[in-house]
């Protein structure tokens, strides 16, 4: 999976669109466990009232506590973010409105109220989370998330320009590397020094 998704540009449009949850089984049923006919029947019923509902419903909008809270949380979820985890991330506010709508819509509501906005905070709180250990802090730029992986490697002792050139096997132009170094430096998350040789000028990278 995170090899299809190595560039940012190819995440953008589809990745954002799924609400991302880490989960793990917490032991192991051989034979499953059958959930009792009646909490079955009572939650069918429940979901079919609240569809019923909702196919009748006209605009749905937010009370006044849930439009207060509202205007405090959508700079933050709206705040663009950089890297792959920032591209998944990025229809925070958009899916945080979904499921305030289908939280009320499920409490057969017309409004939006202000613990069914924190309910859907709180779940994607728990995406945002997840999204951050699944694709952790790669920018998505193969190229640059090499050189990062290899400068953190490197530690204290960094790599030189020569070093990046041999990473690659060669293989990258100076243009493709030069324009993943300055990415990484817009970033804030390598720094270089230039110190003077017998020949050219050495460029030494680290991690910030």
């Amino acid at each position: 999976m995170l090899s299809r998704l190595d560039e940012t540009h190819k995440a953008n449009g589809f990745a954002n669109r799924f609400l991302w949850a880490r989960v793990q089984r917490s032991k192991e049923l051989p034979e499953g466990a059958a959930v009792p006919q009646e909490a079955s029947d009572r939650l069918a019923e429940r979901l079919r009232q609240a569809v019923d509902f909702a196919r009748h419903s006209g605009i749905v909008t937010r009370d006044e506590s849930a439009r207060e809270l509202w205007a405090r949380v959508y700079g933050p979820l709206s705040a663009g973010r950089p890297g792959l985890t920032g591209a998944i991330l990025s229809r925070a506010e958009a899916q945080v409105l979904r499921l305030s709508i289908l939280y009320a819509l499920l409490d057969c509501s017309f409004t939006v109220k202000i613990a069914h906005l924190k309910a859907a905070l709180a779940v994607w709180e728990y995406c945002e989370a997840s999204a951050a250990a699944i694709f952790g802090s790669r920018l998505g730029d193969p190229v640059a998330d090499r050189i990062l992986d290899a400068l953190r490697a490197a530690g204290a002792k960094g790599m030189t320009d020569t070093d990046i050139y041999e990473l690659f096997g060669r293989n990258r132009s100076a243009k493709e590397r030069e324009r993943a170094l300055a990415l990484l430096k817009d970033l804030k998350l390598v720094r270089s020094e230039t110190s003077a040789t017998a020949g050219a000028p050495r460029t030494t990278w680290w991690v910030t």
